[in-house]
Parts: structure tokens; C-alpha cells; sequence
């Protein structure tokens, strides 16, 4: 009677489980470093729980031609349970962009003023932003026409004072490069 019981419970509990994991959102996380005294290359991925928003992309200024630089903002919101922090002042943002080949990357000196990370609560929301020429990198439209583009910030998931994941949320947008003022 007793193996009854057991297997009666395992399969009760296999079932709780595989109908609990189907309403659970989830997102895969790759993590990568890279060694700087070396080309080595290492990437991790582990399934989370979704908790961050990126939404609301724009750029600074809104309309942007070739030749002209450019900043990011974004407006990021905490979906999940637990707080998170991230890095996003003036000098330092550690939200940033990846563009096709019409926008140019630039590194920039960073003014690095010490700050304390953003705490994002539960529900709460917030624009963060990646200004151009002061937070380390430049944004430069080089050619007229439709730019792909994804904005990705690192993030921390404080699940309790000792313990912290290490998670990174993204988002697709696209800028619209307009011609070279001279040209209008």
C-alpha cells in the first residue's frame, strides 16, 4: 500500500510541476565574457524567469541625418517579484545599442562619476538612458536609409541580500537615418 502512495505522489507532483512550468513566462539568458588578455570567448545559458522590459526605445535627437551623432534611451520596467539594479547614470549607462552597418560604434572617454546603481522594484519603471560622447560610447549614422538595431542592458537580480543573478534583457528597434542636412 505504501508503494502506492509513493508512486501516486510522484506522479501527482510530475504533473503540479509540468503544469506549473507551462505558465511560467521564461526567457533564455546568455551570459559572455571575453578574457581582454586573450581571444578567448565564453558563453553560458541558463532559462529565467522574465522580469525586465525594455520598451519605448528613441534616440536623441528624434530625427537623426548622416554624419550626425546620436544617444539611446529606453524606458525599462521590472515585471518580475524581485528588485533588480543596474548601472545608468549621466556619465556611465550600461544600456546600450547594436546597429547594423549604416551607425558607426565610437569609444569615448567615460566620465565615470560614482554613483549607485538604479534599485528597480517590483512594478516600478524607469528611462534610462546612454548618452553619446560622455558615457563611453558614441552612436554616428553613416548611411541614409532603415537601421536594425537591438538595445540590451545587463542587469542584476537581487532575489535576496547574498544571493544575485547576473541577467541580460534586449529588445529590436529600428532608426530611421534621414539625408545629410547640407543636402536637404
Amino acid at each position: 500500500m505504501r508503494i502506492f502512495f509513493i508512486i501516486l505522489l510522484s506522479i501527482v507532483l510530475s504533473v503540479v510541476v509540468s503544469i506549473c512550468s507551462l505558465y511560467i513566462p521564461q526567457q533564455v539568458i546568455i551570459s559572455e565574457s571575453i578574457d581582454k588578455n586573450s581571444t578567448s570567448f565564453t558563453s553560458s545559458y541558463s532559462i529565467v524567469p522574465s522580469v525586465l522590459q525594455v520598451e519605448q526605445i528613441k534616440t536623441i535627437p528624434n530625427k537623426i541625418h548622416v554624419g550626425e551623432e546620436f544617444s539611446i534611451n529606453a524606458t525599462v520596467k521590472n515585471t518580475g517579484m524581485y528588485p533588480v539594479t543596474f548601472i545608468a547614470n549621466l556619465c556611465d549607462s550600461e544600456l546600450y545599442a547594436v546597429f547594423d552597418n549604416k551607425v558607426e560604434e565610437i569609444r569615448a572617454p567615460e566620465c565615470k562619476m560614482m554613483a549607485d546603481p538604479v534599485k528597480l522594484n517590483a512594478g516600478e519603471k524607469v528611462t534610462v538612458q546612454r548618452i553619446s560622447g560622455i558615457s563611453g560610447l558614441k552612436y554616428k549614422a553613416l548611411e541614409e536609409g532603415q537601421s536594425n538595431a537591438k538595445v540590451i542592458l545587463p542587469f542584476k537580480i537581487n532575489i535576496s541580500e547574498i544571493e544575485v543573478v547576473d541577467s541580460i534583457v534586449g529588445n529590436k528597434f529600428n532608426v530611421t537615418i534621414n539625408p545629410e542636412l547640407s543636402n536637404l
